[in-house]
């Protein structure tokens, strides 16, 4: 297993992140970074948390790695805009990366490298309301193959 070849691929599947009406990144970054620190928005930073490693007796492991990606943008700064509505299209989009319609289960393989990466958690939202700054975060799971 290359965990560094998994994450790099993960991180790709968000140069093709857009969502309706016209959104699209503006930076992106495998290194989480403040508000202050992104050079542009809408900005998504690619957290890489943990990895499990399971045992059963006469089996073989089973590892899976857990990312999050946190995903900022300012709707909010408009004050006519209502900022969940752009947190809610980004999210929609979001889930779309993690379906394929090239595999007969509907998987996202990550081009074959792995069983299955999924959306699997509370997917937390920071709406922006008050200061127009918004965070999602998106926690991700990677089944990989023994």
């Amino acid at each position: 297993m290359d965990s560094e070849t998994i994450y790099q691929a993960l991180f790709d599947l968000t140069a093709s992140l857009a969502w309706s009406p016209g959104g699209a990144l503006a930076s992106s970054s495998r290194r989480v970074k403040t508000f202050e620190d992104l050079p542009a928005q809408p900005a998504l930073c690619q957290a890489e948390t943990d990895e499990t490693m399971t045992q059963v007796t006469s089996q073989v492991a089973v590892t899976t790695l857990g990312a999050s990606w946190l995903i900022y943008h300012q709707a909010g700064k408009d004050d006519d805009a209502v900022p969940a509505q752009t947190t809610n299209a980004i999210l929609t989009a979001v889930r779309g990366l993690f379906v394929d319609p090239t595999d007969p289960d509907f998987a996202q393989t990550l081009g074959g490298l792995v069983h299955k990466c999924w959306i699997e958690g509370r997917i937390q939202k920071f709406q922006g309301d008050l200061d127009g700054q918004t965070l999602l975060v998106v926690p991700i799971k990677i089944l990989v193959p023994a």
